[in-house]
């Protein structure tokens, strides 16, 4: 199987028994998952959307594909309380407005850690419920890809396997096609 399927066939396998797809990818975290995004071709975005449950994505553009991404992007830090965990910021980037937010604990205009804003974001995370987690780790490893060493270290709970954070999107009510809208209109940051 093509890395790139992995995601999809995961999803799919989750949303039919989420123990099965845990024993069919053991190890495979959503962070593993989340960080092939930008790999998905067209046909992989339209599968994943359609076991997200939402319409395929279709982009007249490249700012409008940007757009909906900022939109959902900062949807669900409304919705989810995430702002202890991302901020508006200077936008460094056109076409969607992802651009304006910043994962806490950092000054970007002066290219420094603000540790008692990192102490504050990574207390915040830890009383987390486990699908503000999702949302968090989602949108931290689209900003971010790779290992995370300076955000949510010093025992803060960011290994979740794929298989278990799909059914808790799944169990929590439209938590799942808020989350697809946000990795199937992924526009870069």
């Amino acid at each position: 199987m093509h890395h790139s399927q992995k995601p999809v066939a995961l999803a799919a396998y989750a949303a039919v028994n989420p123990t099965f797809a845990a024993g069919r990818f053991p190890g495979y975290t959503l962070i593993d998952l989340v960080e092939k995004m930008p790999c998905l071709d067209g046909t992989e975005n339209a599968a994943l959307a359609m076991v997200c449950r939402i319409p395929a994505p279709i982009f007249e553009s490249a700012a409008h594909r940007g757009e909906k991404f900022g939109s959902v992007a900062w949807d669900i830090v409304r919705k989810y309380q995430l702002d202890a965990c991302f901020t508006k910021a200077r936008p460094y980037g056109s076409e969607g407005s992802h651009y304006t937010m910043r994962p806490c604990g950092y000054d970007y205009d002066r290219s420094e850690p603000l540790p008692e804003a990192l102490k504050a974001m990574r207390s915040s995370y830890r009383k987390m419920t486990n699908v503000q987690r999702v949302m968090v780790l989602t949108l931290l490893h689209l900003y971010s890809q790779g290992t995370d060493d300076f955000y949510l270290k010093g025992g803060c709970p960011t290994k979740i396997s794929a298989a278990e954070a799909l059914r808790l999107l799944r169990a929590d009510g439209d938590a799942l096609k808020l989350w697809g809208y946000l990795v199937t209109h992924y526009a870069g940051w």
